[in-house]
């Protein structure tokens, strides 16, 4: 029989408050909960909403209720990779219930891995190497970079201030798009279309629009419309914010020109795929010791969607992107024991159709309907694309566990 002071709930109840505010999506952590709950012998239920956890123990007409009120969090591969060693070493009875608990509060009051000055350089690298990967020359790489330092400065301060954190999408792309308009375009001869798109890469709700089509798809209606509705939210901020931006530089003197990218030799491709990684990794606040895999899934990322679109086409080549980076993810969790989050949430990036989303409401800021809306299902296609790959890599190669 449970009681409220069981200190299984009470641990249960900390690793859901965890699992939440580290950015997993509700399949994964109720999946991951019910699992725990199960191997510490109480029945349990478990409903993840946007903003609340609501866990139910004990039997039927005799349960105790847990509410607990949690904020979105950004995904923190760190933490979650320590609370997935807490959790097997809890289930290996290495340590006691109260000693996990313990071991979870410790990880969430652990100061962020990497410093505000490499966060923001590692938007600044990060914006560079995506520049490449979109056909950008040497311009367009120094203005990516340039403005993804910008853009990494504004998600700096967003995290210390509220008023910066409501704005920040529009504030960052009215900015960025601002300067690569009136400076890129007159005083240097750069294609400001891939330097803007590169700059504000991270902050394109491509892989919240995945995440939100897999929870959907999943059955968790609330939490999938909710995380939807956001991705919507944030691709209208940043639309609105870059149509200011480019408006405002419109005014200023001089003619805005169209500039074509110089190819680049394959080498730098390479190159820029080494060092991604790295950046992605210090984003997502990854261990040291897993940028190498990092590295991996974002190889996989990378290649697999580019020879699936030369056999099976656009959308089906996306979900073959996806597929493969979540066969790899899946083979990586289960060989190194570690949450294949590690391994496919970065890689996502380089799949997720956050540019074309982009280019969507592009469109439809300069009244160009019929393509933005084209854009748009597009968008919203490749998107299941890639929940579609997701899901069937888990069904060949079933993940370890929930994370």
């Amino acid at each position: 029989m449970t009681t409220a002071n069981d200190p299984r709930i009470k641990f249960l109840v900390a690793l859901g408050r965890a699992l939440h505010s580290y950015g997993v999506p509700a399949h994964r952590l109720e999946d991951a909960l019910g699992n725990a709950a199960s191997r510490l012998g109480i029945r349990a239920e478990f409903f993840s909403g946007p903003t609340s956890l609501i866990s139910s123990y004990g039997e039927p007409g005799r349960q105790h209720t847990a509410l607990s009120r949690v904020e979105p969090g950004q995904l923190q591969l760190d933490k979650l990779v320590e609370l997935d060693e807490v959790i097997e070493a809890l289930y290996r009875a290495e340590i006691s219930v109260g000693e996990a608990d313990g071991r979870l509060h410790e990880i969430d009051g652990a100061p962020a891995r990497y410093g505000a000055g490499l966060t923001v350089a590692a938007f600044g690298v990060a914006s560079a190497t995506v520049a490449r990967f979109f056909g950008g020359g040497y311009p367009e790489m120094g203005t990516a970079l340039g403005l993804g330092l910008i853009t990494g400065l504004f998600a700096v301060l967003s995290g210390r201030s509220l008023a910066v954190a409501r704005t920040f999408e529009f504030l960052a792309a009215g900015t960025v798009t601002f300067l690569a308009t009136a400076l890129g375009s007159r005083l240097v001869p750069v294609a400001t279309g891939p330097a803007i798109i590169a700059s504000l890469i991270v902050l394109l709700p491509g892989l919240s629009l995945t995440l939100a089509l897999n929870e959907l798809s999943t059955g968790h209606l609330v939490s999938g419309t909710a995380r939807f509705s956001g991705a919507v939210m944030t691709f209208a901020k940043i639309g609105i914010g870059a149509a200011v931006g480019r408006q405002v530089a419109e005014f200023l003197p001089g003619q805005i020109g169209d500039v074509v990218p110089a190819v680049l030799p394959d080498w730098t491709l390479w190159v820029a795929l080494l060092i991604t990684p790295v950046a992605l990794g210090i984003l997502f606040r990854a261990r040291r010791q897993e940028l190498p895999w990092i590295g991996v899934g974002t190889l996989v990322a990378f290649w697999g969607p580019r020879y699936g679109v030369l056999w099976l086409g656009p959308l089906l080549g996306a979900a073959c992107g996806a597929f493969v980076s979540g066969l790899a993810a899946n083979i990586y969790a289960r060989w190194r024991r570690r949450p294949a989050v590690v391994m496919v949430v970065p890689s996502l990036i380089l799949l997720v159709p956050g540019s074309i989303g982009y280019n969507s409401l592009t469109l439809l800021m300069q009244k160009d309907v019929l393509s933005g809306v084209d854009t748009a299902v597009t968008t919203l296609l490749v998107a299941v694309s890639l929940v579609a790959g997701l899901l069937l890599a888990n069904v060949l190669v079933p993940p370890r566990n929930a994370l």
